[in-house]
């Protein structure tokens, strides 16, 4: 069976694309309080909605990338 190997390179490049998830869901909640004139507490207080968001826009980017690697394999064949 063989053994996956994730480098330091890999892993370095999967937490700055979460990182980036991350930010893009802090922003849209500061957006949010911005447009529906909330508390800004909210910005803390749906610390747990902004994590499951940024896990949500990960995924997508997962699938996304998935999508460009096959077929870009398509095409190299």
């Amino acid at each position: 069976m063989k053994d996956i190997v994730l480098s330091a390179k890999r892993q370095k490049k999967e937490i700055k694309i979460f990182c980036y998830c991350v930010v893009l869901a802090y922003i849209m909640n500061i957006i949010s309080i911005i447009v529906y004139d909330t508390n800004w507490s909210e910005l803390w207080t749906q610390l747990l909605c902004v994590l499951i968001l940024s896990c949500i826009f990960y995924s997508i980017s997962i699938v996304f990338r998935l999508l460009s690697f096959g077929i870009c394999r398509l095409f190299k064949k």
